[in-house]
Formats: structure tokens, sequence, C-alpha cells
């Protein structure tokens, strides 16, 4: 029987089927696209992923909808949803950044939660203001409810 060596996982190129999956001990991929990568560890430089997970994560001018790793180096790229122990992040940006230990430069992200962040991030939701709109949404709904009842009776 063959033994089947994962060590090296070949590069899917961008003229192939980007719903690749991708599960290998190491992945490196340059200027390509994958549907899904489970390894360690995963560099990305100018590529594309739909999901990625791994202990350690590396993106440069990359682009990911999903990205979970306990440490992750994000620079120059998109990410949709992070997830990551330690996060280091510069000029990028990312919808949802969920991590213990962020350090970040020029980083723009609508929602943040985080134990401890270092650096700059320009946040649109973080869980204090999330709280706050919160409560001023159920305060302008409550006091429309008050009108409208009041209204109704007339």
């Amino acid at each position: 029987m063959a033994e089947e060596n994962l060590e090296v996982q070949p590069t899917p190129s961008a003229e192939t089927d980007p719903a690749v999956e991708t599960a290998a001990d190491r992945v490196d991929l340059q200027s390509s696209a994958a549907g899904s990568i489970d390894a360690d560890p995963v560099e990305m430089h100018g590529s594309a992923a739909q999901r990625v997970e791994a202990d350690t994560v590396r993106m440069v001018q990359s682009q990911a909808f999903m990205a979970r790793a306990d440490t992750l180096a994000v620079e120059q790229s998109s990410v949709g949803v992070l997830r990551a122990t330690e996060a280091t992040l510069a000029d990028s940006s990312v919808f949802a950044l969920i991590g213990e230990r962020v350090q970040a430069a020029n980083v723009n992200t609508v929602w943040l939660i985080a134990s401890d962040v270092e650096g700059e991030v320009k946040t649109v939701f973080e869980p204090r203001s999330a709280v706050l709109m919160g409560a001023a949404f159920g305060a302008v709904f409550g006091l429309l409810s008050l009108v409208s009842a009041g209204l109704r009776r007339r």
C-alpha cells in the first residue's frame, strides 16, 4: 500500500476550479484561489479563499470570506469574518474581527470583539457602542409604541 505524502500541497492555479478544497500539512498560495483550506501553516500572497482554518495563517494582499487561526498575520488584505487568538493586522479591512489579542495598524472593521487591542482600529460597532445603539433603538421603539397606542385610543 502506497503511503500518501501530505507535507506539501500543490498550489491551485487561478485557471483551475476556484472551488478547490485543500487539506494538507502546509499550504502556500500565490496568485491562486481556493474554496476551503484546512492546513498548518497557511501562507497566502495575492490569493483568495472562501474559508481558511489553521494554527498559523499569514495573508498578504489576499482575501478570505472566513479565517480562523490561533496566530494570524494579515497585511493589505480583506477578510469577512476573522477569529484568532492572536491577530496582527496592518493596512487591512475586516467585517467582523473576534480575537483575544489584536495588534493593528490602520485597520477598518465593522464589528470588533477583543480582550486586548493595541494600535489603530477604526470600528463601526464594538461591544459598548452596540449596547448603546441597542438601548437607543429600544427607547425610540418604546416611544413610537406609546405614541401609536395614544393615537389609536382617539
